[in-house]
This record gives C-alpha cells, structure tokens and sequence, in this order.
C-alpha cells in the first residue's frame, strides 16, 4: 500500500486547516541550527524553506530562528503568512515542493519560539493569590481590596522561562550552621544531604540535588 503523503490529513485532525500552529525546532542533522515551523497533522513544514522556495514577500520574518520579527511585523503580515501557508499545505500545486519540507513531529527538537527579554507576571488566579497572600500575611487579609479590580503585577525573570520537559537541577541553596557564627554568615550547602522530609509524616526525602526535575 503507497505511504500516505503527510500532506493528507484524516478528517477530524486536530492539526488541519483550521489550527496551524508556529514554534521554533532543530533537526538531528542540524542540532544548531534553529528554524520556524508550523505544525499540520503528525509533521512540521520548515515554514522558512518553503517561504525561501516561493520566493515569499515574508521569506526573511519566516527564515528567522526566532517568532519576534515575525511577531513585531504586525497583524496585516501575520494574516498574510497565515494564507500563505495555508496554500502552500492544501494546494496541490505546491505538493512536490512541500512535501520533503515536512518532517515527522517525532524526530524533531522543539525550542523556545520567543527571545524573551522581559515580562510581567500577574496573580491572575484568585486561588494562588489567595494562597499566597496567606503566608506573606497570615495575620491580615489574604486579598488586597483592589485584587478584583486590578490584579497584582511583578516583575518576573525571562530566564526561567523553558521549553516544556527542560530538565531543571534543584537548587541547593545556603544554610545557617549551628552554632550561629557572629556575623550570620551563609554556607554553601554541605556535601552529603541535608535536604528536609517531603512531609513530617514521611520518610522520604526530596530528589538529590544533583538529580534534574522535569517542568
């Protein structure tokens, strides 16, 4: 039976016509070498070949290794992408061009889509500020009266921003050692494990401090 062309979707795919999502990944034959993609079915179309081979107006927005100039472009340019790829994926005229721009999703390397260069995060659940205020002020009340009406921003850190299953090493973290040193100077944390119980009715300890979490 001749292999179906990853340009034929099964009806229903929630990765069709109607939902063409951009992100940003490597090959294993070039691990360095970060390009746009957009997603359609199981497969993703490097979006910068196929606007380089169209000879596309939008071809240097879409051969970036990053969203932002395509982002920065503005809404008129991002509807004008948006038709373009969809021709390019559902006309037959452009098949033989697309197709060996189509990799399988499985054998690609997703990465962050964005240079995040600041942010500001907001207490946008009534729940986890709730919580939170309780333990920054356990004698007052949880929410500040404005919370409803305007929730509370802080600067957040645009490091910590990752790729979905990034591994992340534990901090280790300072410690005070006993007795308290005159000028309560910090340690390092000791060699052996010093990390607490998960919880005061369990045994078991947290992860060494060597061992990655995954987000």
């Amino acid at each position: 039976m001749p292999q179906r062309s990853p340009l034929d979707l099964p009806e229903g795919d929630p990765f069709g016509p109607h939902n063409l999502p951009y992100g940003v990944f490597t090959t294993p034959h070039a691990p360095h070498l970060r390009k746009i993609g957009v997603r359609y079915g199981n497969h993703v179309l490097d979006a910068g070949a196929a606007a380089a081979a169209a000879a596309s107006p939008h071809a240097e927005q879409l051969g970036a290794d990053t969203l932002n100039p395509l982002m920065a472009a503005g809404r008129p340019v991002w509807q004008a992408v948006r038709a373009e790829v969809l021709d390019w994926l559902t006309d037959p005229a452009h098949r033989s061009t697309i197709e060996p721009l189509m990799h399988p999703l499985p054998t690609v390397a997703l990465h962050l889509p964005f240079e995040v260069a600041d942010y500001a995060d907001f207490y946008a659940s009534e729940h986890h500020a709730t919580n939170t205020g309780r333990i920054f002020r356990p004698d007052g009340e949880a929410l500040s009266p404005n919370w409803k009406h305007m929730p509370i921003g802080y600067h957040g850190r645009a490091g910590t921003l990752l790729v979905s299953g990034t591994p992340i090493v534990r901090p280790q973290g300072q410690h005070l050692p006993r007795p308290i040193p005159p000028h309560h100077h910090t340690l390092p944390p000791p060699l052996r494990s010093s990390a607490p119980p998960c919880a005061s009715t369990s045994k078991r300890r947290w992860p060494s401090s060597s061992a990655p979490l995954l987000l």
